[in-house]
């Protein structure tokens, strides 16, 4: 394919709307990556082969993705670290004919949404629990879960997000829980406003969605895998590992 010129403006270049495009981000662990989750192209012209390549840019750094046809594009997480941790991230779609040098479309400033902080999946607020520590509320219709904590206990978000004992320990539980309402209701992961959770699972790994014919010990080790997989990625244990060392230097 010829090198595409993000500066031609040839007649005809459609300028699209944003609002076409969902584009997932995921920069809250060690690597950074992003998921075109989103095309919603079909009142919209292109001639036949089109393809979609997506700019990913951050600071003076910028990386070309192909996704392939509009038809059928990619849809898997494309890594993009390597464009370092100066700078705003920034996207732009150009929408080209294989064979042709002139672009047939673009979207300019495409906003991507958050996956790894607690925003998007797993908000966070809180609450008069009494004694309680705190407590999960699945939000089935918006396709999210809210950690309430105690507001004995941590003045605001930013101070229990803060705290590495509570992030370890709560989120993995967390992430169980919402596992668990898709285990035993596996048709919800074709519901609209959980399409972020399927982007997370794909994200950390997993490709297997759970099956209606599953036993309640295979609902809970499929659980198991889904907390394995987000432990992993974001490096749980060592995270607790090095909030828990100075407690025993202390001693």
């Amino acid at each position: 394919m010829p090198r595409l010129s993000t500066l031609s403006n040839p007649t005809g270049l459609k300028d699209l709307d944003r609002r076409l495009v969902g584009l997932m981000l995921d920069d809250a662990g060690m690597k950074s990556s992003y998921s075109l989750v989103r095309l919603d192209l079909q009142e919209i012209k292109l001639p036949a082969g089109t393809r979609v390549v997506v700019i990913a840019r951050r600071g003076n750094a910028e990386l070309r993705t192909d996704h392939g046809a509009v038809e059928n594009w990619s849809k898997g997480f494309v890594d993009i670290t390597e464009l370092g941790s100066d700078g705003v991230w920034a996207f732009r779609l150009l929408f080209v004919v294989p064979g042709s040098p002139k672009l047939v479309a673009v979207i300019e400033n495409v906003r991507p949404d958050g996956l790894g902080n607690s925003e998007s999946l797993i908000g966070m607020e809180a609450a008069d629990l009494g004694d309680v520590p705190w407590e999960l509320q699945v939000l089935e219709l918006d396709g999210r879960a809210v950690i309430q904590f105690n507001k004995k206990i941590y003045a605001s978000v930013a101070q229990a997000a803060e705290d590495k004992h509570f992030w370890t320990l709560v989120f993995p539980e967390a992430i169980r829980r919402i596992a668990m309402v898709h285990a035993v209701a596996p048709e919800k992961l074709d519901e609209s406003q959980w399409e972020p959770f399927r982007s997370w699972l794909s994200l950390h790994g997993i490709t297997d969605d759970p099956s209606p014919e599953f036993t309640d010990e295979q609902c809970e080790e499929w659980c198991r895998e889904v907390v394995r997989a987000f432990c992993s990625r974001h490096q749980v244990a060592d995270i607790l590992k090095s909030a828990v060392e100075p407690l025993g230097e202390n001693e």
